[in-house]
């Protein structure tokens, strides 16, 4: 089957389109953000992150891309309201710091507003790759979940790709706003 960050890029290539605006909530060391830059060759990526070093390790990584604008800010300071998707990819900076990490109240917020957001924009999905494997990520990835329950069933739809054979391995959740059919 595939990793998690495999499916999650399945999952956005089947509703991003390629003149699209999205927005790589923790663009890290630009895996996600070079991928995401390259499905929407006409459109254009918003990278996030708190760290210089991500921000150095993404642009060095995407420097022929010329779709990207980079922001040295916290994700809960994302605020688009035209984007197909925004994808996040929680924890620490691989190779980095383990110490600096996403915390639930941060992702909490941020998946809060966006979440507010659909209201003015009703086509676009969140995609979050959760690592309970740290004890933050674990804290964070339970917040997760239960912010998820919360969310108005007639209005939303959470999903979880979760391993069930695997303690504490990452996993994928979605949130979309559901469609009037």
């Amino acid at each position: 089957m595939y990793k998690t960050y495999e499916l999650a890029h399945i999952l956005i290539k089947e509703h991003v389109k390629d003149n699209d605006l999205v927005v790589d909530a923790t663009c890290g060391n630009g895996f996600d953000t070079l991928f995401l830059s390259k499905l929407v060759p006409n459109g254009k990526v918003l990278a996030y992150d708190i760290q210089e070093t991500a921000i150095r390790n993404s642009k060095a990584l995407t420097k022929d891309c010329n779709n990207i604008e980079f922001f040295l800010t916290s994700f809960e300071n994302i605020n688009v309201s035209n984007c197909s998707c925004v994808m996040f990819n929680l924890g620490y900076l691989p190779n980095g710091d383990k110490n600096i990490t996403t915390t639930k109240d941060q992702t909490i917020n941020a998946i809060s507003n966006l979440v507010n957001s659909f209201d003015v924009n009703p086509d676009m999905v969140i995609f979050i790759i959760a690592y309970p494997g740290h004890d933050n990520g674990f804290i964070e990835s339970n917040a997760i979940d239960e912010y998820i329950k919360t969310l108005d069933s007639k209005l939303y739809l959470a999903t979880t790709f979760k391993p069930v054979n695997q303690v504490n391995a990452p996993y994928l959740i979605t949130i979309n706003k559901k469609k009037n059919r």
